[in-house]
């Protein structure tokens, strides 16, 4: 191996009790094709690199959830305004758990990705460490 080059890890990734729960927590929110891969094949550490880089893009952006209220808010006339609040309000908490769970996969990086790949990780995610929300 050359220097520069990371290290393939050897055996199953660690933390499997700490990856089933995060599927979990994801699972709501992730494509079912993500959730498959993940229970599927989760056990081997690059694997689960590709799905937490997944996850975590994902996440930083806007869900349909949030676009559609966002949209429907916009909607709403001025003659509505509660209506408009309420739409503003499921923008607002959709988006707010939305930017918990990237916090959480974040948080969880280091229980469930060995050590030679949590770096690989750090810089995949940097560019969207700035993410409002």
């Amino acid at each position: 191996m050359s220097d520069g080059e990371t290290p393939m890890p050897q055996g199953p990734a660690p933390g499997p009790e700490v990856w089933d729960a995060l599927i979990g927590d994801l699972e709501e929110w992730i494509s079912p094709q993500w959730v498959r891969a993940a229970r599927d094949f989760g056990s081997q550490p690059w694997i689960r690199l590709i799905l937490m880089v997944d996850a975590h893009a994902t996440l930083s952006q806007m869900q349909p959830t949030e676009k559609i209220a966002m949209t429907m808010a916009d909607l709403a006339t001025e003659a509505r305004p509660n209506e408009q609040a309420g739409w503003e309000a499921i923008v607002e908490k959709s988006g707010e758990r939305r930017v918990a769970l990237v916090a959480s996969l974040v948080d969880r990086s280091e229980s469930v990705l060995p050590p030679e790949l949590l770096s690989m990780f750090a810089r995949s995610v940097e560019p969207f460490s700035h993410m409002n929300g």
